[in-house]
């Protein structure tokens, strides 16, 4: 029997059951392409809500690519361009209604830092992570301390991410379709592996983590970049001369720029998979961190044959825990074991155990929610602090989700000379043009982390940059 106070079985809130609904009537052709939807007044009254939460459903919708508000006019339904109907089962459950940090650095810098994608290292939950691991050791078997005979990882933590990923981003998928990793990083590892060899092709977004962009250059796979806009990957930009073997997005929320993958590319994105016969490597790495509204939902809820989720508890819990997970279409799933069986044997069991439990009685939830407050007051005080130095000079995009945004300078360009001259002041920067494949495109952009920053620190930090620009 369901229990009522677990996290996983209770029922969605009316947000997410209001916003499943319009999202469905969207995808069934009751509201189409064109068509103005009721007032927000009108469907607070048809549904019997609160205006305020009709509103708050309108804006997600909007700002996932749904929907289009116009001043004065009302708001309306986008074109989605969908070719082919989305999948039966995601249909029916609206109905019913990696690791990606910036790069390998083992130097540990002291000053104030604004590393883009990196957890606030001084609120882990130490004690509560310290009762949950203790009383695992108290109650192991034997046999836990020993080889683990499926490589996939434990199965009650596969459970548990099955569970989680249902109720936070709407992905629904089986403990046997999940495999556990050390971190994101060895599951886009994994992958490149098996899915290219040298002279494929591989497509990636422009810009992306530099760690990226040299485990795909490891296989020898010819690397086509792909430019991102406000609205993510330029799906029209994929080649159409090339079938690349995979397609790489961070599709909830862009590194570095911080879009969101709009539905009607997403859907243009599966298209493309599904004609070139490749796959789409989903990195989900710290979309949990959204500022205003609902957590995006994720790409593979919309095609589960083609679309490989990858995510991390590197963002939200801690990154030396080391542990990830993958959502693998069952196509790859016996080819991946073996190669993974090969790799490592197993991720640490034990640490797997206690991370099962952990999200299992509902701290990583807690701990997720403890941590939006805390890294949204960090992104205002960073918000202030740029436009306070810089006024109308600077222009801040990508803050809506995430652990880091970008500023662009107007007329300043941020080299390696510029950095150097501030890690002596003891800051250290991150120019965007670091991480882009085509350069020449934005060096007058910073991609400024709030994550393991205070205000304090971000206050400081930001007089310093301007005391030297």
């Amino acid at each position: 029997m369901p229990n009522p106070s677990d996290p996983f079985t209770a029922a969605d809130t009316k947000t997410k059951q209001i916003y499943a609904l319009l999202r469905a009537r969207i995808f069934q052709g009751r509201y189409e392409a064109g068509s103005s939807l009721p007032s927000t007044r009108d469907l607070a009254s048809e549904l019997g809500v609160s205006r305020a939460l009709i509103v708050e459903v309108y804006e997600q919708l909007i700002a996932e690519g749904y929907l289009e508000g116009r001043r004065g006019s009302g708001t309306y339904v986008l074109d989605l361009g969908r070719s082919r109907p989305i999948q039966a089962q995601f249909m029916a459950a609206d109905a019913s209604a990696g690791m990606t940090s910036p790069e390998f650095e083992a130097a540990r810098f002291k000053g104030i830092d604004f590393r883009p994608s990196f957890p606030a290292l001084e609120q882990i939950p130490h004690k509560k992570w310290k009762e949950v691991t203790l009383s695992v050791y108290d109650h192991a078997h034997s046999s836990e301390f020993g080889y683990d005979e499926d490589p996939a990882g434990n199965w009650l933590l596969r459970n548990n991410i099955c569970r989680y990923l249902l109720h936070v981003k709407g992905i629904q998928c089986s403990p046997s379709q999940v495999v556990v990793t050390a971190g994101a990083t060895q599951a886009i590892a994994l992958l490149c592996r098996l899915l290219l060899k040298p002279g494929d092709a591989v497509a990636i977004e422009d810009p992306t983590a530099n760690f990226i962009h040299a485990i795909f250059a490891s296989t020898g796979a010819d690397i086509v970049p792909v430019p991102v806009d406000d609205h993510g990957l330029c799906v029209d930009e994929l080649p159409t001369h090339l079938q690349p073997k995979c397609v790489f997005v961070t599709p909830s929320h862009q590194f570095p720029f911080g879009s969101i993958l709009s539905i009607s590319r997403r859907i243009q994105l599966l298209d493309y998979a599904r004609q070139t016969g490749g796959y789409i490597i989903e990195d989900d790495y710290d979309s949990e961190f959204r500022y205003a509204g609902m957590p995006v939902h994720a790409l593979r809820e919309l095609d589960s044959e083609r679309v490989v989720y990858v995510g991390t508890f590197s963002k939200n819990l801690y990154p030396s825990l080391r542990l990830g997970y993958m959502v693998v279409p069952q196509e790859l799933l016996d080819p991946l074991l073996r190669l993974k069986r090969m790799t490592d044997m197993q991720c640490p069991t034990l640490s797997q155990v206690t991370l099962a439990h952990f999200i299992a009685d509902g701290h990583l939830e807690r701990h997720i929610s403890r941590m939006k407050r805390i890294y949204g007051k960090r992104r205002i005080r960073l918000i202030t602090a740029l436009t306070e130095a810089f006024g109308s000079g600077v222009n801040i995009s990508g803050d809506a989700a995430g652990l880091h945004l970008i500023a662009k300078l107007s007329g300043r360009k941020f080299d390696s000379i510029k950095a150097a001259q501030l890690e002596e002041r003891n800051i250290k920067i991150y120019p965007a043009e670091k991480y882009t494949i085509a350069k020449g495109k934005y060096e007058e952009s910073l991609i400024m982390g709030f994550g393991n920053v205070t205000e304090a620190q971000i206050t400081e930090g930001i007089k310093t940059i301007a005391d030297l620009l």
